[in-house]
């Protein structure tokens, strides 16, 4: 009997050390947390893009490149970046739906690339530099939150 009840007594302390556990284990966020969370990646991504394309026409406009093609090719590319990522602000900010907004990702990450190499072929420095770098960080978390593959800036 003793041994009964001594069975008995470890089960349920097991069994109420194990649901406490459970209780314990990290929960996913809500789907207002999650949409807040992508709302901000988003939000971050387009003001950096913005502010590196002024950075990015600033120090182009101070540069041996001025009046070039080349400066006009690189602000384009600025500006095809800052749009495409203004159409995934606005996207996200109409459907708040992942599937719907994941080609604007896409097509932000390709404008980067091109970006990407033709910086590091034009080795920039200075704000310019420190703008890509913070966008690029952004561009990875955004691709990250769209289960997006991590993005590969090397040519």
């Amino acid at each position: 009997m003793k041994k009964l009840l001594f069975f008995a007594v470890a089960m349920a302390t097991l069994l109420a050390g194990s649901l406490r556990a459970q209780d314990d284990r990290p929960r996913h966020p809500d789907r207002r947390e999650w949409i807040g969370r992508i709302s901000g990646i988003v939000r971050d991504c387009d003001q950096r893009a913005t502010e590196f394309r002024v950075a990015l026409a600033r120090a182009l406009d101070r540069s041996r490149l001025d009046g070039t093609r080349r400066e006009d090719r690189l602000n384009e590319e600025a500006r095809r970046l800052d749009a495409a990522i203004s159409r995934l602000r606005e996207s996200w900010n109409h459907d708040r739906d992942p599937e719907r907004s994941r080609r604007h990702v896409r097509e932000a990450i390709d404008s980067a690339r091109e970006i990407n190499w033709a910086i590091e072929k034009h080795v920039v420095h200075g704000q310019v530099q420190h703008e890509w770098d913070v966008l690029r960080a952004e561009l990875s978390r955004l691709a990250e939150i769209f289960d997006e593959p991590r993005i590969r800036w090397e040519r």
